[in-house]
């Protein structure tokens, strides 16, 4: 295992409970998004060194927070809990600024001629899509946080049409909330996209780190963690095909094609392997570690009572 909740040797970002009376709600054990039930555990913590079991799927290298919320624990989680724990701080103008700072336009801009329409499925404030108005598009917007949503239409941006479909649609750092990605894309893809549309999805790729820095992007509203290839494998099983990608955390795919199950099933070994190899990278003993132990190890002090 990577990361032990009884180890004290983390580094921790900040230390706060991510949801206050969690042991008041359910929680349910889920297979990978490969549908793979295969799987060893690679972390019991979060960054804000929250109790969190982290397992990898065997079989795709995807991780996954197991066991997770059931959808009434994540109804609630994010009608009460996620805004005022994880965006207490972030004002409409501080979250656009901060989403206008990474507009994902630069990364379109050879796309133009393929779309006319966006939709910013889960934007916060809508700072990530906002240039797009400047190339011409219209840009709409799918946010639940009115306070976001509000703030985005003074800027231009239109508010969801639930009869529209759109050439483009964003969904920037929201697959890793969703408890049922598979199903939830798909919903997604059938109801807001053109036929043979657009879908830009980002998401925190883990195989792009060392596995001993994945501890910063664990947290509880986060299920899951893709590889580069599992991501990749996961849209082609929903008829989806990679078009372009940022080398980051951008992927471009193209809707409304058969699932390709050779490519399918190559990517999601691929997957399995890079992540395996990762984990087995850093969980060899070194010496850094071993002098970590002799540093921090006391000896236990001897009792005369139970002499």
């Amino acid at each position: 295992m990577l990361f032990d909740f009884n180890d004290g040797h983390h580094k921790y970002r900040e230390v706060f409970d991510e949801f206050p009376e969690i042991e008041n709600h359910d929680f349910r054990f889920t297979k990978c998004t490969c549908g793979s039930t295969r799987s060893f555990v690679v972390s019991t913590v979060s960054r804000h060194k929250n109790f969190m079991p982290i397992v990898a799927c065997s079989d795709c290298g995807t991780l996954r927070a197991n066991p997770y919320f059931t959808d009434a624990t994540a109804a609630h989680y994010y009608s009460t809990v996620y805004g005022k724990v994880k965006r207490k701080a972030r004002t409409p103008e501080t979250l656009f600024a901060n989403q206008k700072a990474k507009s994902i336009a630069p990364f379109l801009a050879g796309l133009g001629e393929d779309f006319d329409t966006v939709l910013d499925f889960g934007g916060g404030a809508g700072g990530k899509t906002f240039d797009l108005l400047a190339h011409g598009k219209t840009v709409f917007l799918h946010e639940v946080e009115d306070e976001y949503s509000r703030f985005a239409f003074t800027k231009g941006i239109l508010p969801h049409d639930d009869n529209q479909k759109y050439d483009l649609v964003v969904v920037s750092h929201v697959i890793e909330h969703m408890i049922d990605p598979g199903a939830q894309m798909a919903d997604l893809i059938r109801d807001c996209c053109t036929e043979n549309g657009l879908l830009y999805v980002a998401t925190p790729i883990i195989d792009r780190q060392r596995a001993r820095q994945w501890l910063q992007h664990f947290h509880i509203s986060h299920k899951y963690y893709f590889t580069h290839d599992s991501l990749i494998g996961l849209m082609a099983s929903l008829g989806c095909r990679l078009v372009t990608h940022n080398n980051a955390d951008g992927f471009v795919f193209r809707v409304g094609g058969a699932p390709d199950q050779e490519l399918i099933a190559k990517c999601y070994a691929n997957g399995a392997r890079k992540t395996r190899s990762l984990v087995e990278a850093d969980s060899r003993p070194s010496l850094k570690r071993l002098l970590q132990f002799f540093t921090n190890w006391r000896p236990e002090p001897h009792s005369s009572k139970g002499a």
